[in-house]
Formats: C-alpha cells, structure tokens, sequence
C-alpha cells in the first residue's frame, strides 16, 4: 500500500473531514459506473454510497478498520457491493405491504381499501433508496422527532438529518409527479 493510502486513513482514523471529503468526491463517479451494472438507477445508487462512505468512515473513526492489504477503493467498493444486494434482496421482497419497523407490525392492506394517492405513494416508496425509506418511516410513521432520530441512526447530526429528510420527501414527490 502506498504512502498517500496510509496517509489518508490515518487522517479518517482522526475524524478529518476533508479526508472524508477527498475519498467521497475521488471514488463517487467510479462507484456509481460499477453500481448501474446491477440495474439500479443513479440516485438509488449515490444513496448507497452515501451508505457505504459513511459505514467507512464510521469504522475507521471508530478504530475498527486497519487496512494492510487492500486499497481504499477495494475496502469502500466492498462495502457498497453488501448495501447493493441489501438494496436488491428488499426490492424482491417488497410485495406491496408497508413495513414499519420495531414494535409496529406489518401493516398488509389490500389495494382495494386504498385510495389513489395511498396506492401510488406506496408504489413510489418502494423506488426509494434504503435510507429514505427509513428516514420517512422514522419520522412520518413513527412520529419520532429529528433529535430522535439522530439518537437512533448513523446521522452525526440534526442538521444532516433535516436535509436528506428534505432531499428523500423532494425525490418521492418528484417520483409521483411524473406518473
């Protein structure tokens, strides 16, 4: 391995945010390219290297990651391919039921006792990527406030949790409004 490799996980083993910054902005076009091999689209697939960025990040602050073999690229591509097939694995799973998380069961309607706006609400959830969905979920279906849900979560802070709400609610939106 070389130099700058080292260098650059060491800066995230001490909370750098601009080394956290070089390896998302250095590896986000690469992932995505490999990404649209497993047919999901391009904002599904910058969700879930968000996803794999952060869990990176997360391990080496954290002191669990020592990479002495493989690259950067390798261990954060490795992490991403696992929340891909997670993101598929749920997609072939989703048969139509809304799933609410934790002591809420599953909530099985039929799409007979579902208006029009339930039932394309429904069909444009499922389009979300992971993270959207549970952040909606935390906060509409669960009514959990935005202190809440950083409590809960991987989010660092309120702040970042307002706005991929905001982002998450804007792409839903805009899914519904092309139909």
């Amino acid at each position: 391995m070389d130099k700058q490799q080292l260098d650059v996980q060491s800066r995230l083993r001490n909370d750098d945010k601009k080394a956290l910054e070089e390896v998302y902005v250095t590896y986000k076009e690469a992932f995505v390219n490999y990404g649209l091999r497993f047919n999901l689209d391009r904002e599904d697939l910058i969700d879930v290297y968000q996803d794999s960025v952060i869990a990176m990040y997360q391990n080496f602050v954290t002191k669990k990651t020592q990479l002495d073999n493989s690259s950067l690229k390798t261990y954060l591509f490795s992490i991403g391919k696992h929340k891909i097939y997670d993101r598929l694995k749920e997609r072939i799973q989703f048969v139509g039921a809304v799933v609410v998380e934790d002591d809420y069961e599953e909530v099985n309607l039929g799409e007979s006792t579902l208006t029009k706006e339930q039932q394309l609400l429904r069909q444009y959830f499922s389009r979300l990527g992971e993270s959207c969905q549970q952040i909606l979920k935390l906060f509409y279906y669960r009514s959990l406030s935005i202190k809440e849900i950083v409590q809960k979560t991987h989010y660092k802070d309120e702040n970042t949790v307002k706005s991929h709400k905001s982002r998450c609610l804007k792409k839903l939106i805009a899914l519904i409004k092309q139909d």
